[in-house]
């Protein structure tokens, strides 16, 4: 949709219908990719929200990304993974992986930016930039810190933790490739032009990602 990316992290708690609608209101307005997150759903009910998600994406450029289940990524042919830091190691799900399908790693540290990059990381996501409701009582890490992660990887950089239009562009200065969000889409009235707020301030913001993301070749 833009220079930056946006990926939309479900809040594991919306049901499947409604979690549906929302997503289809993110991919109309461009989101570039959703990720599956539900923390405590057993693989079957992720992979049967998974199914029910890829008819929504159908036709339109958004991806679908699980997070942590490489196997359910693997069963219902997602377009990534998103791994935490207690997930599988970043090279054993890249071994078991085909090329199209990208695997992205949330960090929250230089040396784990660098480690996942080394490991074959496609991309990482680094937090938390800003506030968040999500960590209370939890310092933000900033923009600073962000910044120094771009500048010492090679591989596109996602911010994310309280990202909102009004500091998105903030956040895009840094040279990061765009942010994934949950709340500021996925808890307003009309993710759809959440989203698209979103998008805005990240263009408006004069800068352009150190590394831009790519989605490789299906």
């Amino acid at each position: 949709m833009g220079l930056f990316q946006i990926h939309v992290v479900t809040d594991g708690q919306k049901a499947a219908q409604e979690l549906a609608e929302v997503v289809r209101k993110v991919a109309q307005a461009g989101a570039d990719a959703v990720q599956l997150r539900y923390k405590a759903a057993p693989a079957l009910e992720l992979y049967r929200l998974a199914e029910q998600l890829l008819p929504v994406l159908d036709g339109t450029s958004t991806r679908l990304l699980i997070n942590d289940r490489v196997d359910v990524a693997l069963a219902v042919g997602a377009h990534g993974v998103h791994l935490a830091a207690k997930s599988l190691p970043v090279d054993r799900v890249r071994a078991l992986l085909p090329a199209p399908m990208v695997v992205g790693r949330s960090v929250h540290s230089l040396e784990e930016a660098l480690e996942a990059q080394r490991s074959g990381a496609d991309y990482v996501t680094f937090g938390h930039v800003f506030t968040t409701r999500s960590k209370p009582g939890v310092p933000p890490r900033g923009p600073d810190d962000l910044r120094r992660i771009v500048e010492s990887v090679d591989i596109p950089v996602l911010a994310i933790g309280g990202i909102t239009p009004n500091n998105a562009a903030e956040a895009a200065r840094t040279g990061c490739a765009g942010v994934a969000v949950i709340g500021a889409v996925m808890g307003h009235a009309n993710p759809g032009a959440a989203l698209s707020a979103l998008a805005r301030a990240l263009e408006a913001s004069g800068a352009a990602p150190a590394h831009p993301f790519r989605w490789p070749a299906s």
